[in-house]
Protein backbone atom coordinates (compact mmCIF):
# COMPACT_ATOMS: atom_id res chain seq x y z
CA UNK A 1 0.00 0.00 0.00
CA UNK A 2 2.52 2.25 0.89
CA UNK A 3 4.39 1.40 -2.01
CA UNK A 4 1.38 2.37 -4.28
CA UNK A 5 0.95 5.63 -2.26
CA UNK A 6 4.84 6.92 -3.36
CA UNK A 7 4.36 5.62 -7.04
CA UNK A 8 1.44 7.36 -7.15
CA UNK A 9 2.99 10.65 -5.49
CA UNK A 10 5.84 10.49 -7.93
CA UNK A 11 3.22 10.41 -10.97
CA UNK A 12 1.77 13.41 -9.64
CA UNK A 13 5.04 14.86 -8.92
CA UNK A 14 6.23 14.04 -12.66
CA UNK A 15 2.67 15.77 -14.21
CA UNK A 16 3.20 18.89 -12.12
CA UNK A 17 6.43 19.65 -12.79
CA UNK A 18 5.62 19.40 -17.10
CA UNK A 19 5.56 23.20 -17.83
CA UNK A 20 1.88 23.67 -20.04
CA UNK A 21 3.91 24.17 -23.02
CA UNK A 22 4.89 20.53 -22.91
CA UNK A 23 1.95 19.69 -22.17
CA UNK A 24 0.30 21.26 -25.34
CA UNK A 25 2.82 20.12 -27.66
CA UNK A 26 2.52 15.92 -26.46
CA UNK A 27 -1.46 16.33 -26.78
CA UNK A 28 -1.10 18.17 -30.18
CA UNK A 29 1.63 15.71 -31.63
CA UNK A 30 -0.73 12.56 -30.13
CA UNK A 31 -3.48 13.42 -32.11
CA UNK A 32 -1.42 14.22 -35.03
CA UNK A 33 0.00 10.48 -34.65
CA UNK A 34 -3.52 9.21 -34.45
CA UNK A 35 -4.42 11.22 -37.65
CA UNK A 36 -1.74 10.35 -39.46
CA UNK A 37 -1.33 6.55 -38.40
CA UNK A 38 -5.44 6.68 -39.67
CA UNK A 39 -4.20 8.48 -42.62
CA UNK A 40 -1.28 5.86 -43.79
CA UNK A 41 -3.53 3.06 -42.80
CA UNK A 42 -6.74 4.14 -45.03
CA UNK A 43 -4.19 4.87 -47.80
CA UNK A 44 -2.29 1.60 -47.39
CA UNK A 45 -5.76 -0.87 -47.45
CA UNK A 46 -7.30 1.21 -50.30
CA UNK A 47 -4.12 0.82 -52.44
CA UNK A 48 -3.89 -2.95 -51.10
CA UNK A 49 -7.41 -3.62 -52.19
CA UNK A 50 -6.81 -1.64 -55.57
CA UNK A 51 -3.59 -3.75 -55.98
CA UNK A 52 -5.30 -7.05 -54.90
CA UNK A 53 -8.19 -6.52 -57.00
CA UNK A 54 -6.06 -5.74 -59.87
CA UNK A 55 -4.57 -9.18 -59.21
CA UNK A 56 -8.05 -10.69 -58.38
CA UNK A 57 -9.14 -9.27 -62.13
CA UNK A 58 -6.24 -10.91 -63.80
CA UNK A 59 -6.70 -14.38 -62.18
CA UNK A 60 -10.23 -14.54 -63.44
CA UNK A 61 -9.28 -13.67 -66.48
CA UNK A 62 -6.93 -16.07 -66.76
CA UNK A 63 -9.43 -18.80 -65.68
CA UNK A 64 -11.87 -17.52 -68.18
CA UNK A 65 -9.37 -17.54 -71.03
CA UNK A 66 -8.33 -21.20 -69.82
CA UNK A 67 -11.60 -22.64 -69.71
CA UNK A 68 -12.46 -22.27 -73.19
CA UNK A 69 -9.37 -24.43 -74.69
CA UNK A 70 -11.29 -27.67 -75.63
CA UNK A 71 -8.92 -31.16 -75.57
CA UNK A 72 -7.63 -32.35 -78.52
CA UNK A 73 -10.16 -35.14 -80.35
CA UNK A 74 -8.80 -38.62 -80.68
CA UNK A 75 -6.51 -41.28 -79.01
CA UNK A 76 -3.21 -40.04 -79.47
CA UNK A 77 -1.53 -43.32 -80.22
CA UNK A 78 0.73 -45.85 -78.26
CA UNK A 79 3.83 -44.43 -77.21
CA UNK A 80 2.87 -40.40 -77.20
CA UNK A 81 2.67 -38.40 -74.18
CA UNK A 82 -0.79 -37.41 -73.40
CA UNK A 83 -1.66 -33.98 -74.07
CA UNK A 84 -1.77 -31.47 -71.47
CA UNK A 85 -5.71 -30.76 -70.16
CA UNK A 86 -7.40 -27.56 -70.83
CA UNK A 87 -5.90 -25.06 -68.01
CA UNK A 88 -2.42 -26.46 -68.65
CA UNK A 89 -2.41 -25.64 -72.37
CA UNK A 90 -2.82 -22.32 -71.18
CA UNK A 91 0.53 -21.72 -70.13
CA UNK A 92 1.69 -22.92 -73.85
CA UNK A 93 0.19 -20.20 -75.45
CA UNK A 94 2.44 -16.71 -75.68
CA UNK A 95 2.44 -12.95 -73.57
CA UNK A 96 1.68 -15.41 -70.15
CA UNK A 97 3.13 -13.67 -67.60
CA UNK A 98 6.22 -14.68 -65.81
CA UNK A 99 5.24 -17.09 -62.58
CA UNK A 100 1.87 -17.98 -63.67
CA UNK A 101 0.62 -21.68 -62.45
CA UNK A 102 -1.82 -24.01 -63.69
CA UNK A 103 -2.46 -26.96 -61.68
CA UNK A 104 -4.73 -30.21 -62.46
CA UNK A 105 -5.68 -32.26 -59.56
CA UNK A 106 -8.00 -35.15 -60.93
CA UNK A 107 -8.52 -39.26 -61.15
CA UNK A 108 -6.04 -39.19 -64.64
CA UNK A 109 -4.48 -35.76 -64.08
CA UNK A 110 -2.20 -34.69 -61.27
CA UNK A 111 0.54 -32.29 -62.37
CA UNK A 112 1.52 -28.64 -62.03
CA UNK A 113 2.84 -26.15 -64.81
CA UNK A 114 4.75 -22.98 -64.15
CA UNK A 115 5.65 -20.05 -67.16
CA UNK A 116 8.58 -18.99 -67.28
CA UNK A 117 9.90 -16.13 -69.63
CA UNK A 118 12.69 -17.13 -71.53
CA UNK A 119 12.35 -20.87 -71.54
CA UNK A 120 10.53 -21.93 -74.73
CA UNK A 121 7.90 -24.10 -72.59
CA UNK A 122 6.31 -24.24 -69.29
CA UNK A 123 7.99 -25.77 -66.49
CA UNK A 124 6.57 -28.83 -64.55
CA UNK A 125 6.24 -28.20 -60.86
CA UNK A 126 7.60 -29.89 -57.94
CA UNK A 127 5.55 -32.53 -56.48
CA UNK A 128 5.09 -30.67 -53.19
CA UNK A 129 4.21 -27.60 -55.28
CA UNK A 130 1.87 -29.50 -56.97
CA UNK A 131 0.48 -30.97 -53.77
CA UNK A 132 0.77 -27.38 -51.88
CA UNK A 133 -1.74 -25.99 -54.60
CA UNK A 134 -4.26 -28.75 -54.70
CA UNK A 135 -4.29 -28.55 -51.13
CA UNK A 136 -5.82 -24.58 -51.35
CA UNK A 137 -7.89 -25.88 -54.11
CA UNK A 138 -9.87 -28.03 -52.29
CA UNK A 139 -12.39 -25.27 -51.41
CA UNK A 140 -15.65 -24.75 -52.96
CA UNK A 141 -16.49 -21.70 -52.21
CA UNK A 142 -14.26 -20.14 -55.50
CA UNK A 143 -13.15 -17.48 -54.53
CA UNK A 144 -9.18 -15.91 -55.46
CA UNK A 145 -7.54 -16.85 -51.73
CA UNK A 146 -3.24 -16.37 -51.12
CA UNK A 147 -1.53 -19.28 -50.31
CA UNK A 148 2.30 -19.62 -49.49
CA UNK A 149 4.11 -22.47 -51.75
CA UNK A 150 7.30 -23.83 -50.66
CA UNK A 151 10.24 -22.31 -52.82
CA UNK A 152 7.87 -20.10 -55.31
CA UNK A 153 6.55 -18.04 -52.03
CA UNK A 154 2.77 -16.22 -52.15
CA UNK A 155 0.83 -16.56 -54.63
CA UNK A 156 -2.92 -15.25 -55.40
CA UNK A 157 -4.99 -18.71 -56.93
CA UNK A 158 -8.42 -19.58 -57.71
CA UNK A 159 -9.78 -23.01 -58.07
CA UNK A 160 -11.98 -24.19 -61.20
CA UNK A 161 -13.79 -27.58 -61.14
CA UNK A 162 -15.27 -29.24 -63.60
CA UNK A 163 -16.47 -32.93 -65.02
CA UNK A 164 -14.84 -34.48 -67.61
CA UNK A 165 -15.76 -38.26 -68.13
CA UNK A 166 -16.92 -39.83 -64.70
CA UNK A 167 -14.22 -37.96 -62.63
CA UNK A 168 -14.18 -34.36 -61.52
CA UNK A 169 -11.35 -32.18 -62.86
CA UNK A 170 -10.12 -28.90 -59.87
CA UNK A 171 -7.71 -26.58 -61.77
CA UNK A 172 -6.02 -24.36 -59.89
CA UNK A 173 -5.13 -21.18 -61.03
CA UNK A 174 -2.22 -19.22 -59.72
CA UNK A 175 -0.90 -14.84 -60.01
CA UNK A 176 2.36 -14.71 -57.77
CA UNK A 177 1.68 -11.74 -55.36
CA UNK A 178 5.60 -10.97 -54.71
CA UNK A 179 5.18 -8.08 -56.72
CA UNK A 180 2.15 -6.91 -54.92
CA UNK A 181 3.80 -7.96 -51.66
CA UNK A 182 6.91 -5.71 -52.35
CA UNK A 183 4.50 -2.92 -53.31
CA UNK A 184 2.76 -2.72 -50.42
CA UNK A 185 5.81 -2.74 -48.35
CA UNK A 186 7.35 0.31 -50.13
CA UNK A 187 4.09 2.06 -49.84
CA UNK A 188 3.60 0.94 -45.75
CA UNK A 189 7.44 2.01 -45.33
CA UNK A 190 6.41 5.63 -47.65
CA UNK A 191 3.58 5.93 -45.85
CA UNK A 192 5.27 5.62 -42.29
CA UNK A 193 8.70 8.12 -42.90
CA UNK A 194 6.23 10.76 -44.76
CA UNK A 195 3.67 10.32 -41.79
CA UNK A 196 6.94 10.47 -38.75
CA UNK A 197 8.65 13.90 -40.46
CA UNK A 198 5.16 15.31 -40.90
CA UNK A 199 4.69 14.76 -37.33
CA UNK A 200 8.19 15.92 -36.33
CA UNK A 201 8.14 19.18 -38.57
CA UNK A 202 4.42 19.43 -37.55
CA UNK A 203 5.52 19.15 -33.76
CA UNK A 204 8.53 21.95 -34.24
CA UNK A 205 6.38 24.63 -36.08
CA UNK A 206 3.80 23.90 -32.84
CA UNK A 207 6.44 24.53 -30.43
CA UNK A 208 7.64 27.63 -31.91
CA UNK A 209 3.77 28.75 -32.32
CA UNK A 210 2.45 27.49 -28.94
CA UNK A 211 5.89 29.19 -27.40
CA UNK A 212 4.98 32.35 -28.88
CA UNK A 213 1.36 32.07 -28.01
CA UNK A 214 2.09 31.69 -24.20
CA UNK A 215 4.72 34.77 -24.22
CA UNK A 216 1.93 36.38 -22.45
CA UNK A 217 1.23 33.86 -19.74
CA UNK A 218 5.24 33.89 -19.45
CA UNK A 219 5.15 37.79 -18.44
CA UNK A 220 2.44 37.22 -15.74
CA UNK A 221 4.16 34.54 -13.98
CA UNK A 222 7.02 36.10 -14.20
CA UNK A 223 5.28 39.10 -12.19
CA UNK A 224 4.11 36.63 -9.55
CA UNK A 225 7.90 35.12 -9.52
CA UNK A 226 9.57 38.87 -8.72
CA UNK A 227 6.68 39.41 -5.91
CA UNK A 228 7.59 36.04 -4.78
CA UNK A 229 11.09 37.20 -4.08
CA UNK A 230 9.50 39.98 -1.72
CA UNK A 231 10.54 40.65 1.65
CA UNK A 232 7.83 41.39 3.01
CA UNK A 233 8.11 40.23 6.65
CA UNK A 234 9.82 43.91 8.44
CA UNK A 235 9.63 47.54 7.62
CA UNK A 236 7.28 49.52 5.73
CA UNK A 237 5.81 47.07 2.93
CA UNK A 238 6.47 48.23 -0.83
CA UNK A 239 4.33 45.64 -3.06
CA UNK A 240 3.93 47.77 -6.00
CA UNK A 241 4.82 45.30 -8.95
CA UNK A 242 1.13 44.55 -11.04
CA UNK A 243 0.74 42.71 -14.27
CA UNK A 244 1.00 45.06 -17.32
CA UNK A 245 -2.37 46.85 -17.77
CA UNK A 246 -1.99 45.26 -21.35
CA UNK A 247 -2.14 41.60 -19.68
CA UNK A 248 -5.09 42.49 -17.51
CA UNK A 249 -7.66 42.48 -19.92
CA UNK A 250 -10.50 40.83 -18.66
CA UNK A 251 -12.31 38.70 -21.71
CA UNK A 252 -9.15 35.98 -22.58
CA UNK A 253 -7.65 33.58 -20.48
CA UNK A 254 -4.27 35.48 -19.95
CA UNK A 255 -6.68 38.87 -19.33
CA UNK A 256 -8.66 36.77 -16.22
CA UNK A 257 -5.53 35.73 -14.70
CA UNK A 258 -3.90 39.04 -14.85
CA UNK A 259 -6.95 40.65 -13.49
CA UNK A 260 -7.25 38.52 -11.01
CA UNK A 261 -3.60 38.60 -10.11
CA UNK A 262 -3.88 42.25 -10.21
CA UNK A 263 -6.74 42.37 -7.62
CA UNK A 264 -5.32 39.79 -5.15
CA UNK A 265 -2.22 41.68 -5.03
CA UNK A 266 -4.17 44.98 -4.44
CA UNK A 267 -5.91 43.08 -1.14
CA UNK A 268 -2.66 41.81 -0.18
CA UNK A 269 -0.87 45.55 -0.35
CA UNK A 270 -3.66 46.87 1.63
CA UNK A 271 -3.32 44.57 4.42
CA UNK A 272 0.43 44.90 4.25
CA UNK A 273 -0.16 48.37 4.79
CA UNK A 274 -2.88 48.16 7.40
CA UNK A 275 -0.44 45.34 9.03
CA UNK A 276 2.44 48.03 8.72
CA UNK A 277 0.21 50.55 10.64
CA UNK A 278 -0.90 48.65 13.37
CA UNK A 279 2.41 47.43 14.07
CA UNK A 280 3.91 51.19 14.08
CA UNK A 281 0.48 52.32 16.25
CA UNK A 282 1.97 49.28 18.91
CA UNK A 283 5.52 50.42 18.82
CA UNK A 284 4.58 54.02 19.64
CA UNK A 285 2.34 52.98 22.47
CA UNK A 286 4.76 51.16 23.89
CA UNK A 287 7.45 53.61 23.44
CA UNK A 288 4.99 56.08 24.60
CA UNK A 289 3.50 54.46 27.43
CA UNK A 290 7.25 53.01 28.36
CA UNK A 291 8.23 56.44 28.67
CA UNK A 292 5.56 57.69 31.14
CA UNK A 293 5.72 54.40 32.99
CA UNK A 294 8.89 55.09 33.71
CA UNK A 295 8.98 58.34 35.99
CA UNK A 296 6.18 56.81 38.64
CA UNK A 297 8.48 53.64 38.81
CA UNK A 298 11.25 55.65 39.41
CA UNK A 299 9.51 57.15 42.23
CA UNK A 300 8.04 54.22 43.11
CA UNK A 301 11.51 53.14 43.51
CA UNK A 302 12.84 56.27 44.91
CA UNK A 303 10.35 56.08 47.68
CA UNK A 304 10.97 52.16 48.26
CA UNK A 305 14.74 53.24 48.95
CA UNK A 306 13.87 55.57 51.40
CA UNK A 307 12.16 52.81 53.55
CA UNK A 308 15.87 50.37 53.34
CA UNK A 309 17.27 52.13 56.29
CA UNK A 310 14.49 51.81 58.65
CA UNK A 311 12.85 48.34 57.57
CA UNK A 312 14.22 46.65 60.70
CA UNK A 313 11.92 49.06 63.05
CA UNK A 314 8.75 47.88 61.27
CA UNK A 315 6.59 44.82 61.78
CA UNK A 316 7.74 41.45 59.64
CA UNK A 317 4.77 41.36 57.40
CA UNK A 318 5.54 45.46 56.45
CA UNK A 319 9.59 44.71 55.87
CA UNK A 320 8.61 41.75 53.69
CA UNK A 321 5.91 43.72 51.71
CA UNK A 322 8.29 46.63 51.54
CA UNK A 323 10.49 44.25 49.87
CA UNK A 324 8.34 42.41 47.48
CA UNK A 325 7.42 46.32 45.99
CA UNK A 326 11.18 46.72 45.47
CA UNK A 327 11.70 44.02 43.82
CA UNK A 328 8.58 43.96 41.75
CA UNK A 329 10.01 47.74 40.80
CA UNK A 330 12.96 46.84 39.98
CA UNK A 331 12.04 43.87 37.45
CA UNK A 332 9.25 46.46 36.19
CA UNK A 333 11.87 49.32 35.26
CA UNK A 334 14.26 46.43 33.17
CA UNK A 335 11.54 45.38 31.48
CA UNK A 336 10.28 49.03 30.17
CA UNK A 337 14.24 49.54 29.62
CA UNK A 338 13.63 46.12 26.98
CA UNK A 339 10.44 47.66 25.88
CA UNK A 340 12.10 50.79 24.93
CA UNK A 341 15.30 49.40 23.33
CA UNK A 342 13.38 46.94 21.25
CA UNK A 343 10.96 49.50 19.98
CA UNK A 344 13.84 51.23 19.17
CA UNK A 345 15.55 48.26 17.37
CA UNK A 346 12.30 47.71 15.61
CA UNK A 347 11.78 51.19 14.21
CA UNK A 348 15.93 51.34 12.93
CA UNK A 349 15.85 54.42 15.48
CA UNK A 350 18.74 52.91 18.06
CA UNK A 351 21.83 54.61 17.17
CA UNK A 352 24.62 52.17 16.30
CA UNK A 353 27.51 52.40 18.92
CA UNK A 354 30.89 51.67 17.06
CA UNK A 355 34.17 50.38 18.46
CA UNK A 356 36.07 47.10 19.47
CA UNK A 357 35.44 44.96 22.41
CA UNK A 358 38.22 42.20 23.35
CA UNK A 359 35.86 39.14 23.46
CA UNK A 360 37.42 36.95 25.27
CA UNK A 361 38.47 39.41 28.04
CA UNK A 362 34.88 40.19 27.84
CA UNK A 363 34.12 36.38 28.05
CA UNK A 364 36.52 35.61 30.53
CA UNK A 365 34.65 38.66 33.17
CA UNK A 366 31.16 37.71 32.24
CA UNK A 367 31.44 33.98 32.46
CA UNK A 368 33.16 34.71 36.34
CA UNK A 369 30.09 37.00 37.12
CA UNK A 370 27.00 34.47 35.72
CA UNK A 371 28.83 31.61 37.35
CA UNK A 372 28.61 33.25 40.80
CA UNK A 373 24.78 33.81 39.80
CA UNK A 374 23.77 29.83 38.82
CA UNK A 375 26.24 28.21 40.94
CA UNK A 376 23.55 25.22 40.39
CA UNK A 377 24.77 24.83 36.81
CA UNK A 378 28.07 23.87 35.21
CA UNK A 379 29.56 26.30 32.98
CA UNK A 380 32.82 25.93 31.19
CA UNK A 381 34.41 28.04 28.11
CA UNK A 382 36.66 27.09 25.98
CA UNK A 383 38.79 30.34 24.10
CA UNK A 384 41.47 30.16 21.41
CA UNK A 385 45.05 31.57 22.71
CA UNK A 386 44.71 34.32 20.26
CA UNK A 387 42.65 37.40 21.38
CA UNK A 388 39.31 37.63 19.54
CA UNK A 389 38.07 40.93 18.75
CA UNK A 390 34.96 42.24 16.90
CA UNK A 391 32.79 45.14 16.13
CA UNK A 392 30.08 46.97 18.18
CA UNK A 393 30.41 48.71 22.16
CA UNK A 394 31.33 46.42 25.03
CA UNK A 395 28.63 47.18 26.43
CA UNK A 396 26.26 45.65 23.43
CA UNK A 397 28.55 42.40 22.95
CA UNK A 398 28.19 42.02 26.73
CA UNK A 399 24.37 42.42 26.99
CA UNK A 400 24.04 40.27 23.84
CA UNK A 401 26.09 37.10 25.23
CA UNK A 402 24.99 37.36 28.56
CA UNK A 403 21.06 37.46 27.92
CA UNK A 404 21.98 34.28 25.84
CA UNK A 405 24.31 32.15 28.23
CA UNK A 406 21.87 33.65 31.30
CA UNK A 407 18.24 32.04 29.26
CA UNK A 408 20.73 28.93 28.94
CA UNK A 409 20.82 28.80 32.87
CA UNK A 410 17.38 30.19 33.31
CA UNK A 411 15.54 28.21 31.36
CA UNK A 412 17.18 24.32 31.84
CA UNK A 413 16.96 22.26 35.16
CA UNK A 414 20.19 22.64 37.86
CA UNK A 415 23.00 20.44 36.88
CA UNK A 416 22.83 21.40 33.10
CA UNK A 417 26.15 21.65 31.10
CA UNK A 418 26.76 25.04 29.48
CA UNK A 419 29.43 25.57 27.33
CA UNK A 420 30.99 28.30 25.91
CA UNK A 421 33.09 28.70 23.65
CA UNK A 422 34.28 31.39 20.72
CA UNK A 423 36.47 30.83 17.19
CA UNK A 424 37.50 32.95 13.72
CA UNK A 425 35.48 31.80 10.87
CA UNK A 426 36.12 33.25 7.23
CA UNK A 427 38.94 34.88 5.57
CA UNK A 428 40.84 38.36 5.90
CA UNK A 429 38.01 39.95 4.63
CA UNK A 430 34.84 38.57 5.52
CA UNK A 431 35.93 37.20 9.17
CA UNK A 432 33.61 36.46 11.75
CA UNK A 433 34.19 35.49 15.12
CA UNK A 434 31.46 33.15 16.54
CA UNK A 435 30.85 32.48 19.89
CA UNK A 436 28.52 29.17 20.93
CA UNK A 437 26.38 29.00 23.91
CA UNK A 438 25.61 25.49 24.22
CA UNK A 439 23.66 23.30 26.69
CA UNK A 440 22.55 19.94 27.14
CA UNK A 441 19.25 20.90 28.45
CA UNK A 442 15.49 19.48 27.26
CA UNK A 443 15.78 21.63 24.26
CA UNK A 444 13.54 23.95 22.58
CA UNK A 445 9.98 22.80 21.53
CA UNK A 446 10.15 22.17 17.75
CA UNK A 447 6.79 24.04 17.34
CA UNK A 448 8.24 27.28 19.03
CA UNK A 449 12.05 27.00 17.27
CA UNK A 450 11.26 28.75 14.38
CA UNK A 451 10.30 32.06 16.27
CA UNK A 452 12.58 32.10 19.21
CA UNK A 453 13.36 35.35 18.37
CA UNK A 454 10.11 36.79 18.15
CA UNK A 455 8.67 39.04 21.15
CA UNK A 456 7.08 37.37 24.08
CA UNK A 457 7.78 33.93 22.38
CA UNK A 458 8.23 31.75 25.65
CA UNK A 459 8.96 28.10 25.78
CA UNK A 460 6.80 25.26 27.83
CA UNK A 461 7.45 24.27 31.61
CA UNK A 462 10.77 21.72 30.50
CA UNK A 463 12.67 25.14 29.94
CA UNK A 464 10.09 27.71 31.36
CA UNK A 465 11.59 29.96 34.03
CA UNK A 466 9.80 29.45 37.25
CA UNK A 467 11.78 32.07 39.58
CA UNK A 468 9.26 33.23 42.05
CA UNK A 469 11.41 36.71 42.79
CA UNK A 470 11.97 37.46 39.13
CA UNK A 471 8.50 36.63 38.40
CA UNK A 472 9.19 34.70 35.15
CA UNK A 473 10.45 35.25 31.75
CA UNK A 474 9.06 38.65 29.87
CA UNK A 475 9.78 36.88 26.08
CA UNK A 476 12.17 40.21 25.02
CA UNK A 477 15.33 38.70 25.81
CA UNK A 478 16.20 36.92 22.54
CA UNK A 479 14.05 38.89 20.25
CA UNK A 480 16.43 42.13 21.96
CA UNK A 481 19.80 39.89 20.84
CA UNK A 482 18.44 39.10 17.26
CA UNK A 483 18.04 42.90 17.07
CA UNK A 484 20.99 44.14 18.60
CA UNK A 485 23.27 41.36 16.84
CA UNK A 486 21.83 42.90 13.62
CA UNK A 487 22.37 46.30 14.78
CA UNK A 488 26.42 45.34 15.02
CA UNK A 489 26.25 43.92 11.62
CA UNK A 490 26.09 39.76 12.80
CA UNK A 491 23.90 37.19 13.51
CA UNK A 492 22.01 34.94 15.62
CA UNK A 493 20.98 30.91 15.10
CA UNK A 494 19.62 28.35 16.74
CA UNK A 495 19.86 24.76 17.08
CA UNK A 496 17.93 22.38 19.14
CA UNK A 497 17.34 18.90 19.88
CA UNK A 498 16.37 16.33 22.70
CA UNK A 499 19.69 15.90 23.38
CA UNK A 500 20.24 20.12 23.83
CA UNK A 501 20.35 23.46 22.42
CA UNK A 502 23.52 25.91 21.02
CA UNK A 503 22.90 29.22 20.15
CA UNK A 504 25.61 30.76 17.28
CA UNK A 505 26.07 34.42 17.69
CA UNK A 506 28.35 35.57 14.82
CA UNK A 507 30.04 39.28 14.82
CA UNK A 508 31.89 40.68 12.68
CA UNK A 509 35.55 40.76 13.27
CA UNK A 510 37.32 43.51 14.11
Amino acid sequence: MAGRLMAGTAKTGARTRMTLRSRLIIIAVSVLVVVGVGIGAASFLTVRSALMGDLDSQLQEMSEQAGGQARPPGDPGPGAEEPPGPGLRYLFQPGVGDGAVVVADGPDEDRGLIARTGSGEPLELSAEAVAAFAEAGKAEDGRPRTVTVPELGSYRIVAVSETIGAGTVTTVFGLPQSRVDASLRQIAVTTALVVGAGVVLTAALLGVLIHRQLKELRDVARTARKVTELDLREGKPELSLRVPAELSIPGTEVGDVGASMNTMLDHVSGALDERYRGNEQMRRFVADASHELRTPIATMRGWADLTRPHRGDVPGEVRVSLEKIDAGAARMSSLIDDLLLLARLEAGRQPLEEGTTDVSALLIELIEDIHVVNRSHDISLDLPPRPLEVRGSSDRVRQVISAVVTNACAHTPPGTCVNVEAHVEGGDHDAEVVVEVADNGPGIPAEILGKVFDRFVRGDSSRARADGATGGSSGLGLAIVKGLIELMGGSVAVDSSAAGTTFFLRFRAA
